[in-house]
């Protein structure tokens, strides 16, 4: 059920690919690379939410390889993965000067964390 799940999420993106607004290109270009150094390269999303509110932007995506192939998970994390909720990414930017920059992100989160990180609004319906 969960791979077909994130199937239907990767024809989604690939299908939306095409609509990426300047704004949304921007908050993933600026979480890529935190999310890279600890995946490897080559990342793309697969978004699950993406709001942007007030210089705030809240990210909820699955991390794939170019071309929409799947991260093994336990190659990178090992017995940890197994406490893990999927590499799901979340995070929590904000624009300063014009810039996108990551205030806090994490991978395969269990909690709430971003509840604390910027604007409560941003992220309702999503446990804050």
């Amino acid at each position: 059920m969960r791979q077909a799940r994130i199937a239907m999420l990767v024809i989604l993106a690939l299908v939306l690919t095409a609509t990426v607004s300047p704004e949304r290109k921007a908050v993933l270009d600026a979480l890529r690379p935190k999310v890279e150094a600890r995946l490897g390269p080559n990342v793309e999303f697969v978004v699950q939410v993406l709001r942007v509110e007030n210089g705030w932007a809240f990210v909820m995506a699955e991390p794939r390889r170019k071309g929409g192939k799947a991260i093994d998970g336990n190659q990178i994390f090992g017995e940890d993965f197994d406490n893990m909720d999927g590499l799901r990414v979340d995070a929590v930017l904000r624009k300063r000067n014009g810039r996108w920059a990551v205030a806090d992100w994490a991978i395969g989160a269990t909690d709430v964390w971003y509840c604390d990180v910027g604007p409560k609004s941003l992220k309702r319906d999503y446990g804050c």
